[in-house]
């Protein structure tokens, strides 16, 4: 059974399905969004963070790389973006005494993860919360994610909610359907051709997928996450509309995840480049017409932000807080993101 990598396990989690959650991190994705806020969970293998602030040019990490013999040019030790010569060896980690280098994914044995889900457990049933399995792509694991999922519903009697882009053959879907609560499914646009070119995978699988879940009556809730001069037009904003309006009375809800550029610290740290570097955050005021035509459609909740329970037609400044929030809690763009990190609380 492959085994992915876990990225991070964050407790106290607010903007993950409802109540209180802790959610698990799982490392690989089979999409490559370019505005991705969890860059480090795209690739499946094992990376590091580097901060610059923090390296004196000792050149130990140097030393210690296998990629690195007899090439004392060797890119990924400079201050660059590049890193084609890298091969994950990761040598450098423990060899930099400044902690300049961070890993990013971590294997941890299943009971451990288990250990980790269940400390909150005394917030989750007076919330209504539970544990989220998300990444990356939880279906690229579906033997681990399933075993995951009957762990927390069966033995530990928990509500269980995957996050998913649901790009993923059927068969890998149907075993969870008796473990898992609540779908969080992520549709990023409606057009096909766009999908495919943008961010790959067929936007054809990920609907079937999503009309067989609601065909065999499982809870869903639909994440809509708005990039702009992707899919923020009003056309886009109409498709959407559309397609939501067919499920209106068996969604569970909407959320309407506006883009924000919080993640650019981790693409540098990543050393990748990131080409929504100077875009400007969406408004929550420029979502308006989604929110309205969503309505118009019959969606019964409708969430700025994804904090369940808050409503767009009310909570314009509830999402504005949750997002400010959010935003306090970032470190600078140079320093530690804490994803390597196995566990958090924010």
């Amino acid at each position: 059974m492959p085994t992915p990598l876990i990225t991070e396990i964050q407790r106290f989690c607010l903007q993950d399905g409802p109540g209180i959650r802790t959610t698990i991190f799982l490392k690989g994705c089979p999409l490559h969004c370019p505005w991705c806020h969890n860059p480090e969970n795209i690739s499946s293998k094992q990376e590091f963070y580097f901060y610059a602030n923090r390296c004196t040019g000792c050149r130990q990490c140097q030393t210690a790389c296998t990629s690195a013999t007899g090439n004392m040019d060797h890119d990924c030790m400079e201050r660059t973006t590049d890193r084609s010569l890298c091969t994950s060896c990761l040598q450098c980690v423990p060899a930099c005494r400044f902690g300049a280098r961070e890993a990013v994914g971590k294997s941890i044995p299943m009971e451990n993860i288990l250990l980790e889900a269940v400390s909150d457990r005394i917030f989750y049933q007076p919330s209504g919360g539970g544990v989220t399995i998300s990444g990356g792509e939880p279906l690229l694991y579906p033997e681990f994610t399933c075993e995951l999922a009957r762990n927390l519903k069966v033995k530990e009697n928990l509500h269980v909610a995957i996050e998913t882009c649901l790009f993923a053959e059927w068969e890998t879907i149907v075993p969870l359907l008796e473990l898992v609560d609540l779908f969080i499914v992520d549709i990023k646009s409606m057009d096909p051709e766009k999908h495919q070119r943008v961010i790959g995978g067929s936007l054809q699988k990920i609907l079937s997928n999503l009309e067989r879940l609601m065909e065999a009556k499982t809870a869903v809730r639909i994440h809509l996450p708005i990039i702009p001069h992707f899919n923020d037009s009003s056309e886009d904003f109409e498709a959407y509309a559309a397609y939501m309006g067919l499920f209106a009375g068996n969604l569970s809800g909407v959320d309407i995840l506006p883009f924000h550029s919080y993640a650019a610290g981790k693409y540098i740290q990543l050393g990748r480049s990131y080409q929504y570097l100077k875009v400007p955050d969406l408004a929550v005021q420029q979502l308006a017409p989604l929110v309205q035509a969503l309505e118009q459609q019959g969606i019964r909740e409708i969430t700025i932000g994804g904090l369940v329970g808050a409503s767009a037609a009310a909570g314009n400044g509830v999402a504005n807080r949750a997002l400010e929030a959010k935003r306090e809690h970032l470190p600078p763009m140079n320093m530690p993101q804490k994803k390597g990190v196995v566990t958090t609380r924010h």
